[in-house]
């Protein structure tokens, strides 16, 4: 009896309530208890931070490797916070952050943030191989489109959530066609810097503790790792038999797949592998276009492989 009397009379105050109150008892009826959560965020000229949340909140506390960046402001679903100084191209620093909604329900966030070059080459992935031996290593080959610095660059032998290994280049200024050969996980010495008539080609080790992933996988290349990061070029790769993670083989490679699909970063069917052994390396034919599709590369034998140099348009036949 009790029970139905005070449902009575909440139904009344419901009834009576001027709008104005409305909110106030549908808050007490239906209190708010989940915190809000960040969507995405975002690094600017390395200097302003945008970080989105799935509803509108305020920031309570702000502090980017303990200099306090809070600033007063009102509620909004992206959040804009400017820095004094910028962060310096290839310097990380950590943000901590706490947010509010209008029910009081707060979280906390630390954001990694690496200050990204802003005067950055224009590079491809042109050369891979990802079946390698002692004396033919995995290695991937970059290649300069147009001049630039290349720190700040990472290479992921997946998206970001799902690599086994990232590589962060070094501060390398490039010229025009100049080359970039990555020892993946195997190196006993580095060979010298090559230098081709105008061009040079340097050879790095990422020191991965992995192989690249045999023949179903992805080779991405950033220019920045900041939130989802900003995908440069890609290598979608998989063997026509495979049947696990929807034909794609591996949860890395179908994550892979969907993620570069929907950002319109590969169109249509991965590059098919299946020649692909310690003998035979995937090239990008030349010269070098950018369709975003497997039919940019093919494959050639390892007798053909051009590391270091412009590569052979010689396709492997069986």
């Amino acid at each position: 009896m009790r029970k139905t009397i005070l449902l009575l009379l909440i139904i009344i105050i419901l009834c009576s309530c001027p709008a104005e109150n409305t909110d106030f008892v549908n808050l007490f009826l239906n209190k708010d208890r989940d915190a809000p959560t960040m969507l995405d965020y975002e690094l600017r000229e390395n200097r302003i931070c945008f970080i989105t949340f799935d509803e509108n909140v305020t920031i309570t506390d702000a502090h980017l490797n303990g200099e306090n960046v809070f600033r007063p402001s009102k509620e909004t679903r992206m959040v804009q916070l400017d820095f004094s100084s910028e962060i310096k191209p290839g310097e990380e620093k950590t943000l901590f952050l706490t947010a509010e909604d209008k029910a009081g329900n707060t979280s906390r966030y630390a954001i990694r943030l690496t200050g990204v070059n802003l005067r950055q080459a224009d590079l491809l992935i042109t050369e891979v191989s990802m079946k390698g031996t002692a004396t033919s290593p995995d290695r991937i080959e970059l290649t300069a489109i147009e001049g630039g610095s290349v720190l700040g660059y990472a290479v992921l032998d997946g998206i970001i959530g799902h690599e086994n290994h990232r590589y962060y280049l070094p501060e390398i200024h490039l010229n025009r066609n100049d080359i970039i050969v990555i020892y993946w996980d195997r190196c006993e010495s580095l060979p010298a810097t090559l230098i081709r008539d105008t061009e040079r080609t340097y050879y790095l080790y990422a020191e991965s503790k992995e192989t690249l992933i045999g023949t179903n996988g992805a080779v991405i290349l950033y220019n920045h790792t900041n939130g989802k990061g900003e995908i440069e070029d890609a290598l979608l790769y998989n063997t026509s038999d495979a049947s696990n993670n929807n034909g794609y083989g591996n949860t890395t490679s179908e994550e892979s797949a969907k993620y570069l699909k929907n950002i319109e970063q590969w169109f249509g069917n991965t590059f098919r592998s299946d020649q692909v052994t310690s003998s035979r390396v995937v090239a990008r034919y030349y010269p070098y276009e950018d369709t975003n599709t497997a039919s940019d590369f093919h494959v050639t034998a390892a007798r053909n492989s051009t590391f270091g140099y412009p590569n052979t348009n010689v396709i492997y036949e069986p």
